[in-house]
């Protein structure tokens, strides 16, 4: 990926999480039911990662 384009994609990703996060909060999320669920979040990714991973070598 080039430089220009990895900008734009974190450029991309800032605009959408400010987003959300206002949206959440207009919504009545607590910070810390904002935070449990970017923790929701992050567990999914982490168990979708996990779960198309090549298994290891024997």
């Amino acid at each position: 990926m080039t430089a220009p384009r990895t900008q734009l994609y974190r450029n991309r990703n800032k605009v959408v999480a400010r987003s959300f996060y206002r949206h959440l909060k207009t919504q009545g999320f607590s910070h810390e039911q904002i935070i449990d669920l970017s923790t929701e979040l992050l567990d999914m990714v982490a168990g979708e990662m996990q779960s198309q991973a090549p298994a290891p070598a024997k």
